[in-house]
């Protein structure tokens, strides 16, 4: 790894450790209510492809990123007791390590740094098969399955499962690939004095949804930089630099 990668994945690691604003969820959450927030939180919070639609290349293959995920939680203040004043949609930083196993095979990892400000935790990963490469054309065809946890001031954990399959066009240094899947997420809501359900008890809720995504990725040398569209049933942006090697 050359000084300046080094550096920049320092970079990285200190820019996502920055605190992000907290998240606040009102109390007296109904079931429906309870349904909504965690078709907001998570599938919000789900984990985004955000990478080159070309495989990692085998055992040589590897990538360190940070993308930054505006989520849209402008909508958790109107539900249950409601928020006394309106929140703004917050965005949260991930750091994220990508490593080919096989030549068609990657496997990648992200992770939310913890910090007492947001209250907020977060880990998943994502295994990628690239079933086809083009021979005549730069098109590529991948299946991918999904996972990611989430924990939301100890008041609510999510579990959002799901499998896309995309395709990508190569062009030279820049990649437009799109994608659909179906996704499912579970939460746990904590009930007592210090929760937000409107039974006082612990409460589970799951949701389901198709998803779709646009998004596209520019290289220079080793780097890259990558901007994605997701529709789940609200809409996500994210954003991600990182580098190859």
């Amino acid at each position: 790894m050359s000084g300046l990668q080094r550096s920049l994945l320092l970079c990285l690691f200190f820019i996502g450790s920055v605190s992000q604003a907290a998240l606040q969820l009102p109390g007296g959450l109904t079931g429906n209510d309870r349904k909504e927030a965690l078709r907001i939180i998570g599938f919000g919070t789900a984990t985004k492809s955000l990478t080159d639609p070309y495989p990692l290349g085998g055992y040589h293959g590897f990538e360190v990123g940070l993308s930054l995920e505006t989520i849209p939680t402008q909508d958790l203040g109107r539900l249950g007791n409601r928020l006394a004043a309106p929140q703004a949609d917050i965005t949260i930083p991930k750091i994220s390590i990508g490593k080919g196993l096989y030549s068609d095979l990657d496997f990648f990892l992200h992770f939310i740094p913890y910090n007492q400000r947001s209250e907020m935790s977060q880990y998943g990963g994502a295994l990628r098969w690239g079933f086809y490469e083009g021979s005549s054309l730069p098109l590529s065809a991948n299946l991918v399955a999904h996972i990611n946890t989430g924990n939301i001031n100890n008041q609510v954990t999510t579990r959002t499962f799901g499998v896309d399959m995309t395709a990508g066009l190569n062009v030279n240094q820049v990649a437009l690939y799109v994608g659909f899947g179906v996704l499912q997420s579970v939460g746990g809501f904590v009930g007592g004095a210090a929760g937000v359900t409107d039974t006082g008890r612990h409460e589970i809720e799951s949701v389901n949804t198709f998803h779709s995504m646009i998004g596209t990725s520019v290289r220079f040398q080793k780097f890259f930089a990558v901007i994605e569209f997701d529709r789940y049933t609200q809409s996500v942006l994210s954003a991600k630099l990182g580098f190859r090697f």
